[in-house]
C-alpha cells in the first residue's frame, strides 16, 4: 500500500498534480475542481510533506518519484499526466528520463534541469522560517504539515526541501543532452523573471526537447498567481494542452 496521502477527484484519463516544495497537494485546490471536470486528478502530498511521512533520513527527488510509482500501481494507473510545479516538477521530470512509459503527457512549471548556487540561492531563502512570517503563510504551513511532528514541523520541511534540492548532492542534475530523450508532449510554463527557474534554463530545455510547447508568464517570479487571478487561465492553457491531440 502508497505510503503517500492523496486528493483524488474527477474521471477520465488520470493528471497527477506534483505540488512544489514546503507545500503539500492543497496547492492545487484552486485548480482540481478545474481539472476534474475533464480528468481523473490525482494530487499527493509529497514525501515528508503534508499527510505523507519521510521515509529515510534525507529527503531525496529519486525517493519521491518512486513514490509517487508505488502511488500509481496502487490505483492501478499504468500511464499518466504529470503536472510537477518547482520540486514537484523536479519529480516529474525524473520520473519522466527514469521511467517514461509511465509518463503520457508532461507539464514542468516552474522548474529548470539542473540546480546551482545561483538558483539554489532563492531555494535557501525559502527555507527560512522568516520567508514564511513575511508574507503571512506560516500559520497555513504549520496547519497542513502538522502530521510531520507537530505545529513547529513545517520549519522541518522546508528545510528538508533545500536539501534535497542543494547542488551538490541532488538528483536534480541532468546533463542538458539527456532531455534530447523525452518523446512526451511537453509544456514549459515560467515567470520570466523567475530566480529560482531562470527563463535562460527553460529556454535551453525548450531548445532540445523535440516537441515542446513553451508558455512564458510575463512580469512574474517564482510567485506567478496561478491559485488566484492566473488559476482559471492555467488550468485552461494545461487542459487545452492534455487534449491536444
Amino acid at each position: 500500500m502508497s505510503t503517500l496521502h492523496y486528493i483524488e477527484s474527477g474521471q477520465g484519463e488520470p493528471v497527477v498534480l506534483l505540488h512544489s516544495g514546503g507545500m503539500s497537494g492543497q496547492e492545487w485546490k484552486p485548480q482540481i475542481p478545474l481539472f476534474a471536470r475533464h480528468f481523473r486528478v490525482i494530487a499527493p502530498d509529497h514525501l515528508g510533506h503534508g499527510g505523507s511521512p519521510m521515509v529515510a533520513e534525507k529527503l531525496t527527488v529519486g525517493d519521491m518519484g518512486r513514490a509517487v510509482l508505488e502511488l500509481l500501481d496502487d490505483l492501478r494507473v499504468g500511464q499518466a499526466h504529470l503536472v510537477g510545479s518547482s520540486l514537484g516538477g523536479a519529480v516529474a521530470l525524473w520520473l519522466t528520463l527514469y521511467h517514461p512509459q509511465r509518463v503520457s503527457k508532461l507539464v514542468l512549471y516552474r522548474v529548470g534541469y539542473r540546480k546551482d548556487q545561483k538558483t539554489h540561492a532563492g531555494t535557501r531563502d525559502m527555507a527560512d522560517p522568516a520567508y514564511w512570517r513575511d508574507v503571512g503563510m506560516h500559520k497555513w504551513l504549520s496547519d497542513i504539515h502538522e502530521p510531520q511532528g507537530g505545529p513547529e514541523a513545517w520549519q522541518d520541511v522546508i528545510g528538508r526541501v533545500s536539501e534535497a534540492l542543494d547542488p551538490a548532492t541532488t538528483e536534480h542534475a541532468h546533463p542538458l543532452e539527456i532531455l534530447e530523450n523525452i518523446f512526451q508532449p511537453t509544456l514549459l510554463i515560467v515567470g520570466d523573471r523567475d530566480p529560482v527557474a531562470p527563463l535562460e534554463q527553460i529556454l535551453e530545455m525548450f531548445g532540445v526537447i523535440a516537441n515542446c510547447g513553451l508558455w512564458v508568464m510575463p512580469y512574474a517570479t517564482h510567485v506567478t498567481a496561478t491559485g488566484t487571478w492566473r488559476s482559471k487561465h492555467f488550468a485552461l492553457e494545461v487542459t487545452r494542452f492534455i487534449q491536444k491531440q
